[in-house]
Formats: C-alpha cells, sequence, structure tokens
C-alpha cells in the first residue's frame, strides 16, 4: 500500500532510490502526510475560552491532529510530500504530550525496518 502511495510522487521515491539513507525521513514524512489516527476526542476538565470560544467543563472537543500536521504555520509546505524536508518528525500524528502515543518509536521502526529490507530485496 505504502509502494502504491509512493508511485504517486515519484521524484520522492527516485530520492530514496539514490539514496536509502532517507528511509526513516520518508517513514516520517508518510506518518505525517498519512496520520493515522486523524483525531482524538477529550472531555474538558474546566471551563476555558479558546480563540474566543467557551468550552465548558464536562463539554466534549476534538483534537484534529491531521490539521495540525498540514498547519503552514507550522510546517513548511505542508501538503507537499516531501521526504526530506527540515524537522521531518514535528507532527502531531502520535499525539502530544502526556497522550502521545506509547507506541510510536515501535510503529517507526517497524515501517523503517520493512522499507529497509524491501529496498535491500530489489
Amino acid at each position: 500500500m505504502a509502494s502504491c502511495f509512493l508511485n504517486q510522487f515519484p521524484d520522492e521515491m527516485a530520492k530514496v532510490r539514490q539514496n536509502p539513507d532517507l528511509i526513516p525521513s520518508m517513514v516520517s514524512e508518510i506518518i505525517r502526510y498519512q496520520t493515522p489516527l486523524p483525531h482524538m476526542r477529550r472531555t474538558a476538565t474546566r471551563d476555558v475560552e479558546l480563540n474566543g470560544r467557551k468550552i465548558s467543563k464536562g463539554e466534549k472537543v476534538v483534537l484534529w491532529f491531521v490539521s495540525g500536521n498540514y498547519d503552514d504555520k507550522v510546517i513548511e509546505r505542508p501538503n507537499d510530500f516531501w521526504i526530506d524536508r527540515p524537522s521531518v518528525r514535528n507532527h502531531l500524528s502520535f499525539g502530544a504530550g502526556i497522550h502521545r502515543c506509547m507506541g510510536n518509536r515501535l510503529a517507526e521502526m517497524q515501517l523503517r525496518v520493512l522499507w529497509e529490507e524491501g529496498a535491500a530485496a530489489v
């Protein structure tokens, strides 16, 4: 599936073929671009105002990680799939803070090894 995805970006795939050391960056960019978990629901623990919107204690809120991964104030050229992007690991795909996914490093490692072994076999 990821191979089909990368076929949409032949210039980026060519970079990986020429330099397999880019595989870890490619994995991070795939995870940012194709966010595995687009959102997470939380419950407000207290009354708060955020950007002019009042959120009451107990109110349900949805955090859209996918929109954070495309925030052009944080990520340069967010709509481009760019495997050697600066700060490629700067994304919200695994959440943040105390709610960050505990398995994020394992997921990244599994994808990295998959791509490294696949590249070596071709």
